[in-house]
C-alpha cells in the first residue's frame, strides 16, 4: 500500500519531518509573491506535455482548469496556503490534486522544484524590469518636462561643495536624466540577455521524458531556451544582476536626495520642497522637514546590503543547485520594494519642487563665479591659460580683501591689472554669459535645448 504524505518525497522516508525541520526550511511566507509567476510556468508546461503526447488532451484541459480555479483563488484571498508544504511550488501542486483528483500527480512530469523556481524568478525579474523602465520613463519624462522651463533659470553650481560656475537649473536636471537614463538601458540590455527559459532543465540534467523546451519558452515570452541544463538549474545571474542595477538606480537616486536636501536647507533655500512630501516636527511647529528624501538616501544602503548578500550568497556555492538560493528571495524581494517605491517618490520630486529664483540669484553674485569666464576670455584674446590663470586669481585675491566682487569693478581698474581686458570683458562677468556656452553638452541656451530634444526624441519613441 502506498505511504501518503504532504511532502513529494515522503516515499523515500520512513518516518515525517521533525516540526523544527519545518519551520526552518518553509519558505511559503516569503515566496507565495512568486504565486502568479509559479501558474504561468506551470500552464506552458501543462501546454508543452500535451503537444509533446505526455498528457492526454482532457487531463491538459483538468489541469489548466484548476490552474485556472487556483489563480481566482488566491486573487481573491481564500486560498488556502499550507506552512508544511514549504513553497508555492508544493502549495499550489497540492491544491491541484485537491481539486483536479489523481491527474494532478502529472503536473510535474518532467520538471523539478529546480528548474520550476528558476523560471518564476525569472519571470519575476523580468517583470520587475519591464515596472522599473516604465516608472523610469515617468521620472524622465518630469524631468525633461520640467527642464524646459528653466533653460534661463541660473544657480552656483558647485564642485568640492564650493561654488564653482553659474550653471542652468534645466542643464543641471538633465544630468539626472543622463543617469537614470543609463539605469534604463541597463535594465534594456537585462531583459535581453536573461530572455532565456529554464523550464525543462529538470533537476539539473534535464529528462528523459520528449519535453520541447523551445516551446514552453515561446510560450512563456522568452527569446529562447537554455542551453546547458547543469548551468541553468543553479543560475542566479538574472538576480544578482538584477540587485547590481537596482543598486546603481538608488545611487543615483541618494545623491540626487541628498543635492535637494542641501538645496532645500534653510541656509541655502534655493529650492522648496512640495509639502506632500515633507513631513514636521513633533515639538518645532516650524519644521519642514525633508524626511522623504533622507529615507531615499537611507534605503540606499539596504539595497546595497541586500545586493552584497546576494553576492555572499553564491560566491562559495558549488555549480549547480543548492538549497542555499531559496535565501536569494528575502533579499530580491526587498530590493524590488524599495527601488520601486523610491521611483515613485523621486518622481513627485520632480514635478512638484519649485525654485526660489531671489535666493539663487543672491547667491550668483558671490563666491568670485565668473572667473573662469574672464580668464577664457584672456585666452580668447591671445593671453596663454595658464598666465590668464595666474592673473585672474590674483584679482580674486585682491577683491577678496577689499571685500568687493568682480564685477563691482570698473573697465580703468580691470585693464589697470590686466591690460588685455577690452570693453567687451563687463558682459564676461555677468551669470548670464554661461547661456552663451556654445559647445555641444554645456550649460549654454542652445546645447541645453538640443539636450531636451534629444531626450523628448529618445521619449518618443
Amino acid at each position: 500500500m502506498e505511504k501518503e504524505g504532504p511532502s513529494p518525497w515522503s516515499g523515500r522516508f520512513e518516518g515525517g519531518t521533525h516540526p523544527a525541520v519545518l519551520r526552518f526550511t518553509r519558505s511559503i511566507h516569503v515566496d507565495r509573491r512568486l504565486a502568479a509567476c509559479d501558474l504561468r510556468g506551470s500552464r506552458a508546461h501543462v501546454r508543452m506535455l500535451a503537444a509533446q503526447g505526455i498528457l492526454a488532451p482532457e487531463e491538459r484541459d483538468t489541469l489548466l482548469d484548476g490552474l485556472s480555479r487556483i489563480e481566482e483563488e488566491i486573487s481573491t484571498g481564500v486560498f488556502p496556503f499550507r506552512d508544511e508544504l514549504e513553497d508555492i511550488h508544493m502549495n499550489v501542486e497540492h491544491r491541484l490534486r485537491e481539486l483536479v483528483g489523481d491527474v494532478g500527480e502529472k503536473l510535474h512530469s518532467g520538471r523539478s522544484r529546480n528548474d520550476q523556481v528558476a523560471v518564476d524568478v525569472r519571470l519575476f525579474c523580468r517583470d520587475v524590469a519591464a515596472e522599473w523602465r516604465s516608472r523610469l520613463r515617468g521620472v524622465l519624462t518630469a524631468v525633461v518636462g520640467r527642464a524646459e522651463g528653466l533653460t534661463e533659470s541660473l544657480f552656483p553650481a558647485w564642485t568640492h561643495m564650493q561654488a564653482a560656475q553659474p550653471v542652468s537649473w534645466a542643464h543641471y536636471l538633465l544630468a539626472f536624466a543622463e543617469m537614470l537614463g543609463r539605469d534604463r538601458a541597463r535594465l534594456e540590455d537585462f531583459q535581453r540577455r536573461h530572455s532565456v527559459s529554464p523550464l525543462g532543465a529538470g533537476a539539473v540534467s534535464g529528462s528523459s521524458l520528449d519535453l520541447a523546451p523551445d516551446l514552453t519558452a515561446a510560450d512563456l515570452g522568452f527569446d529562447e531556451s537554455f542551453a546547458n541544463s547543469y548551468d541553468v538549474a543553479g543560475d542566479r545571474d538574472m538576480v544578482i544582476e538584477l540587485s547590481q542595477i537596482a543598486t546603481q538606480i538608488m545611487l543615483h537616486l541618494s545623491r540626487l536626495a541628498e543635492d535637494f536636501i542641501y538645496l532645500s536647507s534653510t541656509p541655502v533655500g534655493w529650492v522648496e520642497l512640495p509639502d506632500e512630501l515633507c513631513t514636521g516636527s513633533s515639538m518645532m511647529p516650524q519644521k519642514k522637514n525633508p524626511d522623504l528624501l533622507e529615507l531615499t538616501r537611507g534605503k540606499a544602503a539596504s539595497v546595497i546590503g541586500h545586493s552584497q548578500a546576494l553576492t555572499v550568497l553564491v560566491k562559495g556555492l558549488p555549480t549547480s543547485y543548492h538549497r542555499d538560493l531559496q535565501q536569494d528571495k528575502e533579499h530580491l524581494f526587498a530590493v524590488v520594494d524599495i527601488v520601486t517605491d523610491s521611483l515613485e517618490i523621486l518622481g513627485l520630486l520632480f514635478e512638484g519642487f519649485r525654485v526660489r529664483e531671489e535666493r539663487a540669484a543672491e547667491a550668483l553674485r558671490g563666491g568670485f563665479l565668473m572667473a573662469t569666464e574672464l580668464a577664457e576670455h584672456l585666452v580668447g584674446r591671445g593671453v596663454p591659460f595658464r598666465r590668464a590663470h595666474r592673473l585672474v586669481g590674483e584679482l580674486v585675491r585682491f577683491c577678496g580683501e577689499k571685500g568687493i566682487g568682480l564685477e563691482d569693478l570698473t573697465i580703468e581698474e580691470l585693464r589697470g591689472r590686466i591690460p588685455e581686458c577690452d570693453e567687451n570683458v563687463r558682459a564676461v562677468l555677468r551669470p548670464e554669459a554661461a547661456l552663451t556656452r556654445r559647445h555641444k553638452g554645456s550649460t549654454g541656451l542652445g546645447p541645453v535645448r538640443d539636450q531636451i530634444a534629444r531626450w523628448r526624441l529618445r521619449l518618443a519613441r
